[in-house]
């Protein structure tokens, strides 16, 4: 529980002083702190700011509600600091946070590689962390998490339904390039499952460093091999220099398919007419109808796009879906007007199946050997097509059940 303030603490301590009483008045109650860390630069800052502004949209509409209303309608409170983009910077911010006792809950940083750094403070500090934008299943996977849990989909599934397109129409053959990272390395795992199921054959497997691809050299290897499917990738900035390098190459495959990036509104925007037809994995779009504790998705995308001009990313709705879900699991696990029990919130986040803007929402059980892990929320694939009027909009192929368009090919 937290200190009084010394105002209160002196009035707590002479109550013969009726002025005293008289001039504080009934104290406010202190406000629910979330904390986090967010890439608002270096390398994964266009993605990270999407976060930040998810987050920041969720505290302020929860807040106009009246705060978490289980405790005593309490104002809640974010602090967001910049990590730019390094993951032993966050860590050494999260240790900060949790080395006080003003903060109640943790959301999670943008990407797998900072969110894996972040997690081992989460868990050592026994403060639940709600982690977002993390996709790599080895943040959760035999890890005996119990006090962080993941929003995304799993990475081997990030790109499977692109996969099983392909093969529906005709590719026989695959090119498979990918960063070699945890998130990315998922990526590429799921992507072999998928083309071995599909019958197809893998005719290229390569990993390239972490901001170290030479993605002319490997378009031109894929483009010599003759694959059907160009598949992988890593973050958004490999996903346009790889359209921008195969193009560049003279290399037109059937389908082409990339982890991140695609997704984005600013990737046809910066591509132009080179994004045509390229396809990619999205866990959220703002066409979809989802809703949660704060808002339906029509709502979140309105005030979006009111306070920022721009339709929302997914990234955006991540951010704003696990505010839902931290106030969700705060005011279920506290009582009204009472102190947060932190282990309580944390078994409701491990044991309840919901939904928030993102989409659904279940994570494995506490002693499960994927303890953490979501297992709700299926991914879906995107494609920039012809909007009938000169122009690129952003479509759903997959799944069949949610789709709005057929995919378009290369050739």
């Amino acid at each position: 529980m937290r200190r009084p303030q010394p105002a209160l603490l002196f009035c707590l301590l002479v109550p013969a002083l009726g002025a005293c009483r008289d001039s504080v008045g009934p104290a406010a109650p202190d406000p629910i702190v979330l904390a986090a860390t967010v890439s608002e630069t270096g390398r994964f800052s266009e993605l990270g700011s999407e976060v930040a502004r998810g987050y920041r949209l969720g505290v302020e509409m929860l807040n106009e509600m009246g705060g978490l209303f289980g405790l005593a309608g309490r104002e809640v409170r974010l602090i967001l600091r910049d990590d730019a983009s390094d993951a032993q910077t966050s860590a050494d911010i999260y240790a900060e946070y949790v080395s006080t006792d003003t903060i109640d809950a943790l959301l999670g940083p943008y990407s797998s590689p900072i969110t894996e750094a972040v997690v081992t403070v989460a868990e050592a500090s026994g403060i639940p962390l709600v982690a977002p934008m993390a996709a790599a299943p080895g943040i959760w996977t035999g890890q005996n998490r119990q006090w962080s849990v993941q929003m995304l989909n799993a990475g081997p599934t990030y790109l499977q339904g692109s996969v099983e397109l392909a093969a529906q129409h005709g590719a026989r053959t695959a090119a498979l390039v990918y960063e070699d990272s945890q998130f990315a390395a998922s990526v590429a795992e799921g992507v072999r499952e998928a083309v071995r199921t599909s019958g197809m054959t893998l005719l290229l497997d390569r990993p390239y460093a972490a901001n170290g691809a030479d993605h002319e050299a490997l378009a031109a290897a894929a483009r010599d091999a003759a694959a059907d499917l160009f598949i992988g990738g890593g973050y958004y900035d490999d996903a346009v220099a790889f359209t921008r390098a195969l193009s560049a190459a003279n290399y037109t495959p059937l389908l082409v398919s990339l982890s991140l990036g695609p997704a984005e509104t600013g990737f046809a925007e910066e591509l132009g007419d080179l994004a045509r037809c390229v396809a990619g994995n999205a866990a959220w779009v703002p066409t979809i109808r989802t809703s949660g504790y704060i808002a339906s998705s029509a709502e979140f995308v309105r005030r979006y796009e009111t306070a920022h001009g721009a339709l929302p990313s997914y990234y955006a709705a991540g951010g704003f879906g696990a505010v839902e879900l931290l106030a969700e699991a705060i005011d279920a696990a506290a009582p009204a007007g009472g102190d947060i029990d932190g282990a309580a919130v944390r078994d409701y986040l491990f044991s309840t199946a919901t939904s928030t803007v993102l989409g659904p929402f279940a994570a494995y059980a506490l002693g499960d050997g994927q303890a953490g892990a979501q297992k709700a929320l299926k991914g879906l694939q995107v494609q920039w097509q012809d909007d009938g009027a000169g122009g690129l909009t952003r479509r759903i192929i997959h799944p069949a059940a949610v789709a709005d368009a057929e995919p378009c090919f290369w050739r």
